[in-house]
């Protein structure tokens, strides 16, 4: 079988996972590669290859006899995901206490200033929780600073693992399938605050520090997702 283009397939795949990123292609959705092809100007073969790619990470699977599917992540893989990036990311943030680079720490706080700024939207219109839009700013720049707080370690072989476990994009796509409502301005000024002592022990380079407010930022993240899936389930059984 003819082999697709490397940039063709990555092109393909970027596609793809965007438009699921993006719940273009919600949870359930079918994959039909004529048609993603027709989209992207491509054969079907890229797509193809692109769809197994997903598959083997986990955000597709293949049903025999109909097809591909976006696959919904489950409380129970979101669950062991934190608890995987809990000991992989509190570990990378002990490292980057240790290697950051005062570029990296203007790139946090900028972060931490647009999360900020969505804050004090919310507050000064009084609403409860992030609108559309503002949930995927707010996730854009949660995955944005995580990655650059594993880049900061320096360490390639635990990049390597992080990206193949999938420990951050998976936990941050899981979070696009959920309502926007998750988003509150109490929880967005939790996890403000806690970015913020992060940042800060990590500019005085206290490795312990960093290591511990990262595992507490995680596993309160780890709490209020779970929570927030338990309440959707109780309210799609009770209707």
């Amino acid at each position: 079988m003819e082999e697709a283009p490397k940039n063709l397939t990555e092109h393909s795949y970027q596609y793809i996972k965007q438009q699921m990123e993006r719940n273009v292609l919600p949870p359930g959705s079918r994959l039909v590669n004529r048609k993603l092809a027709s989209e992207l100007g491509v054969s079907a073969i890229p797509v193809r290859e692109a769809i197994c790619r997903l598959a083997s990470e986990g955000f597709v699977e293949h049903i025999q006899g109909s097809g591909a599917f976006v696959r919904q992540l489950s409380r129970e893989d979101l669950d062991e995901l934190y608890v995987l990036r809990d000991l992989l990311e509190s570990f990378a943030a002990s490292e980057a206490a240790l290697y950051i680079s005062r570029q990296q720490l203007e790139d946090l706080q900028f972060i931490i200033d647009e999360h900020r700024e969505i804050t004090a939207t919310m507050v000064e219109r009084n609403a409860k929780h992030t609108t559309p839009a503002q949930f995927n700013r707010w996730v854009d720049c949660e995955t944005e600073f995580h990655e650059i707080l594993v880049d900061a370690s320096r360490n390639r072989l635990l990049k390597k693992v992080i990206q193949e476990n999938r420990a951050i994009t998976a936990v941050f796509y899981a979070l696009r399938q959920l309502k926007h409502k998750i988003i509150t301005p109490e929880s967005a000024e939790e996890t403000c605050a806690g970015k913020e002592q992060l940042l800060a022990a990590l500019t005085k380079r206290d490795a312990e520090l960093s290591r511990k407010i990262m595992s507490e930022q995680i596993q309160a993240g780890r709490r209020d997702v779970l929570a927030f899936m338990r309440k959707q389930e109780r309210e799609r059984n009770a209707s």
